[in-house]
C-alpha cells in the first residue's frame, strides 16, 4: 500500500503516514510488580495524524479485530478490563479508547527505532504517564518494508521539527536536518530521564560469579552495611546519603582517553550545610574524559566509594570559579525508582591545572553540541569566552558601578508588594499561554484560549482585573486563539497572529471594540515568523508599520498597501540559503534590528535590505527570545537553559573602536566577549529534582525599559521560578547576582512593567501577578 500518504493534513483524522501491521508492547523495569512485559494488542497498526492544534501531531496505535472476531467480547473477563482501564492515560487525548492509543508527538516521548536481539523491528517511546522505565514498543511485522518504516520515522522527525520550530517541514526531504531529533537511547543512561540498572553493564561473568559468593559474605556485608550507616548519619555525611551508592556498579566506559588527571580534590553540594563536602583527595581519584564516538563523550570519575558517569552536555550546566580553581557541574542519577541530581565540585591546586582542564573540556563539549571538530571553526574563542568572567576596562566597571547604584536607589524608593491577581472563566480548562504589557496605558494583557483579559494597576497600586474579552473570532467568525501579541499605535490597538490558524496572515484587534477588525495578508507565500516595532519606542507613536521577519528574510509590514502588506523593494532582504531558522527579532530606539535563530547564531543590522554588520556564532542551542537596551549596547538571548549578555560596543584597540556592531564591523576573530547567565549548578538541581527530573527551560527574558531609565535589571523564569539578575552584579562578577521567588504556579511569560526595573508582571498558569523585585529573595534562602 502507498506508505507516505501526505505530510500535512488539515482536521483531527488526517493520517500522514502508516505502518499496517505489527503489534503493541508495553515493557517495565525488572522491579516492577506487574512484570516485565506485556501485549495490549496482538494485531494493530500505526499511523501518524495531524490535529487541528498548529505543528501538533498524534501517533495512534489502533486495534485490529479478524473476521468474526466481536468487539464486545474482547475481553476475557472483568479483571483485564479494569487492568487496561489503569494503563489507558485519560490525560492524553479525549478520543482513547481501549481500541486506540493516542500520544502527542513531542520530544519528550524519545521515540526511535530499534532493532531487536530476535531480529524483529519494533518503534519504541516513552510511557509519559507511567512509572520510571517504562516504555511502549510497536513490533513490526515482517512484511512491512525497512523502506515504509524509514519513511514513518522520517515523518515523526518532521513532526518532531514543525513542534519545535513552528514552521512547516515540507521542504525537507533529509535527515541532514532533522539529525537533531534522532533520539539515542544508550546516551539517556548518562542524562536526566530512563535511567536504567547500571548493573546491566557489567560483565555476565562478574555477575555469575557475585551469585556463587553472595550467601557467604551477606552476613559480614549486613555488618559492615550497618557500620557506615552509623557513620554517615553523622555530621555533613547525614546530607550527602544515596549520593554515590547507586553509581558504584559503573564501570568505566570503553573508549578513546582524550584527558586524565589525578591532581584535584572531589567535593560533593550538601544542601543541609549550602556548602560543598569533601569527598576524595588526591592522588586517591581519577577523571577521564572518554570519546565514545559520534560526537559523544563522557565525564568518568572514580575513587573511594564514588563512580560518576556523565555524558559531556549542557544539562550539566558546567561552571568554571577562577576565584576559587573550581569546576562545579551537575550530575543525575537513578535512586529509589526517583530522580537525583547532585552538584560536584572539583578543586584543582593550581589555575594551570584548572585552565588545562578547562581547554579540553570545552573542545569535546564544542564538538557534541555543533558536531564538528574543534580546531577548525573560528569561532572556538567565541565559545570559551561565554563559560568565563566578563572582562570590563576601567571606565565599564564604573559604568557598571553606576548600573548597580540606580538599581539600589530605585529599588529604595520603590513600595514593597507582591500579590496575585484571580482570573475567573466559566471553563477553567484554557491555561493562561501569553502576555502582553502596555507602554501607554496601564494595561496589561494575558490570553487563555480565545479569551484576553485585561488587567490595571489601580492608584494605590494594586493590580487589578478589569474586563476579558471574550469568544475572539476572526472576521469570518472562525474561533481564534491568539498565540502572539504586540500592542500598537499608543496601546489602542493589539496585532495578534496564530501561524496554526493562518501563518501568512496578521489580525488587528481594536482594544476599545474589544474585537479583531482588520487582518493583513502579508504575503500568499511567506510565512510570518515573528514581528517588532520598526524601533523599541515606536508603540507610543502613531506608527503603523512594523518589521517583520521569516524563517528566512526581513522585511517591512505596511497595513496601508493595498493586497499584501510585505513591502517588497530594496528593504526586503531574503537569503539564499534555505535553514535559516530565524525566530525571533528585537529593534533599538533607532531601528537597529537583532535577530536570533533556531539555530543558536545571532545577527545584527542597523537597517532593512542590508547585510548584517556583525554574525554571532552558535553556542549549540536555539535562541529562543531576543532583546535589546534601547542604545543597542546591550543585547540579551535567552536559551534553554541560559542567557547570553551580550556587549556590542566594539573595544579599543579595534578598527571601530567605540562604535556599535549594529553599525559597524568587528575586527576578524574579536567577537564580543558573551556572558552566560546560568543558575549556580547546586540550585539547578534543587529545581530538576523538584520537577521531578524534568530540565531548565526559560520564558524569554527581558531587561526593564522606559524612556527615561537604563536598563539595569533582567527577568525571566522557569517551572514555579522567577528569577531577575542585576546588571551591576553580573558585569562586575559578583557572586550572587539573581534572586528569585516562588510560586505555587508554573510562571507561563513575564515582563518588567514600562518604566520600572522593580516590578513585574507575570502570567501564571492560572492567575496573573504582579511582584517587586525588592520581595525576591536571595537563592540561598529559597533552594536549601
Amino acid at each position: 500500500m502507498n506508505f507516505l500518504r501526505k505530510f500535512i493534513g488539515t482536521t483531527t483524522t488526517d493520517e500522514v503516514a502508516l505502518i499496517p501491521s505489527g503489534k503493541l508492547f508495553l515493557t517495565r523495569s525488572k522491579q516492577s510488580p506487574k512484570g516485565a512485559l506485556e501485549c495490549l494488542y496482538n494485531d494493530a497498526f500505526a499511523s501518524i495524524k495531524q490535529t487541528t492544534s498548529p505543528y501538533y501531531f498524534q501517533l495512534c496505535i489502533t486495534r485490529v479485530y479478524q473476521e468474526g472476531e466481536s468487539e464486545f467480547s474482547r475481553f476475557d473477563d472483568s479483571d483485564d478490563d479494569d487492568d487496561l482501564d489503569d494503563l489507558i492515560p485519560a490525560s492524553d487525548s479525549k478520543s482513547q479508547s481501549k481500541d486506540e492509543w493516542i500520544f502527542p508527538i513531542t520530544e519528550e516521548l524519545k521515540i526511535y527505532k530499534l532493532d531487536k536481539p530476535d531480529g524483529t523491528r519494533a518503534i519504541a517511546w516513552k510511557d509519559l504517564n507511567g512509572d520510571l522505565g517504562d516504555n511502549f514498543e510497536f513490533v513490526i511485522e515482517e512484511e512491512v518494508r525497512n523502506s515504509e518504516v524509514e519513511s514513518f520515522m522520517l515523518t515523526i522527525y518532521k513532526c518532531l521539527y514543525e513542534g519545535k520550530y513552528h514552521t512547516s517541514a515540507l521542504g525537507i526531504n533529509d535527515m541532514s536536518q532533522l539529525k537533531e531529533f534522532v533520539y539515542n537511547p544508550k546516551m539517556e543512561l548518562l542524562t536526566f530521564e530512563d535511567l536504567k540498572e547500571f548493573d546491566e553493564l557489567e560483565d555476565s561473568d562478574e555477575e555469575d560469579e557475585e551469585d556463587e559468593d553472595a550467601d557467604d559474605e551477606e552476613d559480614e556485608d549486613d555488618k559492615k552495611d550497618d557500620d557506615d550507616d552509623d557513620d554517615d548519619e553523622t555530621g555533613a555525611g547525614a546530607g550527602l546519603k544515596g549520593a554515590t551508592g547507586s553509581q558504584n556498579s559503573l564501570v568505566e566506559p570503553k573508549g578513546e582517553t582524550k584527558y586524565s588527571t589525578s591532581n584535584f580534590d572531589l567535593h560533593l553540594y550538601d544542601a543541609d550545610s549550602g556548602s560543598f563536602v569533601l569527598q576524595a583527595s588526591k592522588p586517591d581519584v581519577e577523571l577521564k574524559l572518554i570519546d565514545l564516538g559520534k560526537w559523544e563523550y563522557t565525564l568518568y570519575i572514580h575513587g573511594g566509594n564514588t563512580r560518576i558517569n556523565g555524558a559531556i552536555s549542557k544539562n550539566m550546566n558546567p561552571t568554571f570559579n577562577y576565584e576559587h580553581l573550581s569546576f562545579i557541574f551537575n550530575y543525575y542519577t537513578l535512586e529509589k525508582d526517583e530522580i537525583a541530581a547532585y552538584s560536584w565540585l572539583l578543586k584543582f591546586p593550581t589555575f594551570k591545572d584548572l585552565a588545562a582542564f578547562q581547554s579540553k573540556f570545552l573542545a569535546l563539549m564544542y564538538e557534541t553540541l555543533n558536531k564538528d571538530m574543534w580546531g577548525k571553526s573560528k569561532e572556538q574563542d567565541y565559545f570559551v569566552e561565554a563559560f568565563s568572567e566578563m572582562k570590563l576596562t576601567d571606565e565599564d566597571k564604573e559604568e557598571a558601578t553606576e548600573l548597580e547604584e540606580e538599581e539600589e536607589e530605585e529599588s529604595d524608593d520603590s513600595e514593597y508588594q507582591s500579590e496575585t491577581v484571580k482570573w475567573e472563566t466559566k471553563d477553567q480548562r484554557d491555561k493562561n499561554s501569553n502576555l502582553a504589557v502596555g507602554s501607554s496605558k496601564d494595561r496589561s494583557y494575558v490570553v487563555r484560549g480565545d479569551k484576553i483579559g485585561v488587567f490595571s494597576e489601580a492608584d494605590d497600586g494594586q493590580l487589578n482585573f478589569q474586563t476579558a474579552i471574550t469568544n475572539l473570532t476572526d472576521l469570518q467568525g472562525k474561533s481564534f486563539n491568539p498565540e502572539k501579541l504586540l500592542l500598537h499605535q499608543q496601546d489602542q490597538f493589539m496585532i495578534m497572529s496564530n501561524p496554526g490558524f493562518n501563518d501568512k496572515s496578521l489580525y488587528k484587534m481594536d482594544l476599545n471594540r474589544g474585537k479583531i477588525v482588520e487582518e493583513w495578508q502579508v504575503s500568499k507565500d511567506v510565512p510570518v515568523k515573528s514581528y517588532a516595532p520598526n524601533s523599541k519606542f515606536a508603540q507610543l507613536t502613531d506608527e503603523q508599520t512594523l518589521t517583520g521577519i521569516s524563517a528566512n528574510g526581513l522585511f517591512t509590514i505596511d497595513p496601508r498597501l493595498s493586497g499584501t502588506k510585505l513591502v517588497n523593494d530594496n528593504t526586503y532582504k531574503a537569503y539564499k540559503t534555505t535553514n535559516n531558522q530565524f525566530q525571533t527579532l528585537a529593534t533599538t530606539d533607532k531601528g537597529y534590528i537583532a535577530l536570533g535563530s533556531g539555530k543558536g547564531d545571532i545577527r545584527l543590522f542597523d537597517r532593512l535590505g542590508t547585510n548584517a554588520k556583525t554574525a554571532l556564532p552558535s553556542l549549540g542551542d536555539p535562541i529562543i527570545g531576543i532583546d535589546v537596551s534601547k542604545d543597542g549596547r546591550w543585547l540579551l538571548a535567552t536559551c534553554k537553559s541560559y542567557l547570553l549578555l551580550i556587549d556590542n560596543k566594539i573595544t579599543e584597540g579595534q578598527k571601530n573602536a567605540g562604535k556599535l556592531g549594529f553599525t559597524n564591523y568587528f575586527d576578524k576573530d574579536k567577537k564580543p566577549t558573551p556572558r552566560r547567565l546560568a543558575l549556580k549548578p547546586e540550585h539547578e538541581a534543587y529545581m530538576v529534582r523538584e520537577n521531578a527530573g524534568k530540565p531548565l527551560t526559560f520564558t524569554p527574558a527581558y531587561f526593564n525599559t522606559g524612556l527615561d531609565s537604563k536598563e539595569t535589571t533582567i527577568v525571566t523564569s522557569s517551572g514555579k521560578y522567577v528569577i531577575s539578575w542585576s546588571m551591576g552584579k553580573v558585569l562586575l562578577n559578583k557572586p550572587d547576582p539573581y534572586v528569585v521567588k516562588r510560586y505555587t504556579q508554573n510562571v507561563i511569560a513575564d515582563n518588567f512593567k514600562f518604566g520600572s526595573n522593580n516590578d513585574v508582571i507575570m502570567a501564571l498558569q492560572d492567575d496573573v501577578s504582579m511582584v517587586n523585585r525588592r520581595s525576591l529573595a536571595n537563592p540561598k534562602n529559597v533552594f536549601n
